[in-house]
């Protein structure tokens, strides 16, 4: 048996209508190497763990010899690109939420190759998008599933158009309370979702279980993120030290394909603007906000479309 390449492999996945209920994907993505850092702490890709715990006890033994398993679940971390006419599903899959507040299960299926991973129950826990200078645009999710077992290969469709890169993102940035207005000063731009799942260790919840039960949603959404703006002027420096409030809409569009991120309320956390000790450098302010939703609770702090 030879060795196995990534560019043989492929993930998709699609929503579950009821949870426990596998579903074949609608959704094929192809998959990014994930950041350096996430890489080399091991977050790289989905797995199910044992999570075993190893007692350290005052027993007189000198070696680490007992152990239990705290459950068996699913996790991990994926990067994908986001390409034109292929992001609805994955946009409903991350923000989506029913009537008692619970975010969407999904099935996922991803061929390693020499093992397929039929994965049922699968939450997204966090997502991150990038948007970056003379890049494609990103995003990585965290997940977190009940199950995963061995799948059968199958005859995906990736998509074949290229991702969105920087060039295609028209930002919006609202500066002094005075509504939104284009702004092209921005040359990185990260947002963090937190669907704010709970660990999935809290779902163990009988003694003859050796999976959780559930994977709560225990509250909204809440969003955070940064931004590298040329310090051209001084508006979102202003607003960041009396406090007003601002507002960022990105909007990728390819042809008549969209992908709008819209943030109705900022508030600036930090803004690290400085005079750097060298001469031919721009001066680049790195600003940290969080999205906040409606005073009314009607809006939340991002919506993606």
């Amino acid at each position: 048996m030879s060795a196995a390449f990534g560019r043989e492999g492929y993930f998709g996945f699609k929503l579950q209508t009821t949870k426990g209920s596998y579903e074949a994907p609608d959704t094929w993505l192809p998959l990014l190497d994930p950041p350096p850092g996430r890489r080399q702490r091991g977050f790289r890709g989905i797995a199910e763990h044992h999570n075993y715990v190893v007692l350290n006890m005052a027993d007189r033994n000198a070696y680490q010899s007992k152990y239990f398993s705290a459950g068996r679940w699913v996790e991990g971390s994926i990067s994908v690109p986001l390409i034109p006419g292929a992001v609805g599903n994955l946009l409903s899959w991350i923000q989506g939420r029913d009537t008692d507040g619970q975010g969407a299960w999904g099935s996922v299926l991803i061929d390693c190759v020499h093992a397929v991973k039929k994965i049922t129950d699968c939450k997204v826990r966090r997502a991150r998008f990038r948007f970056r200078k003379s890049r494609e645009v990103d995003c990585m999710l965290d997940v977190a599933a009940l199950l995963m077992e061995a799948g059968s290969p199958t005859s995906p469709s990736i998509p074949t158009a290229p991702p969105y890169v920087f060039t295609e993102a028209a930002v919006q940035l609202e500066t002094g309370g005075q509504g939104l207005s284009a702004d092209v000063h921005c040359e990185r731009i990260v947002i963090d979702i937190d669907n704010v799942v709970e660990e999935p260790a809290e779902g163990m919840r009988l003694r003859e279980s050796t999976t959780p039960l559930q994977l709560y949603n225990l509250a909204g959404v809440r969003c955070t993120g940064v931004f590298d703006r040329d310090f051209v002027d001084s508006g979102v420096y202003d607003d960041f030290i009396s406090g007003t409030e601002a507002a960022l809409r990105i909007v990728l569009q390819r042809g008549t394909d969209t992908c709008t991120f819209t943030l109705p309320r900022l508030v600036y956390e930090a803004d690290s603007v400085d005079l750097p000790g060298v001469g031919d450098e721009r001066i680049v302010e790195r600003v940290a906000f969080r999205a906040l939703g409606s005073v009314d609770g009607a809006t939340a702090p991002i919506t993606l479309s």
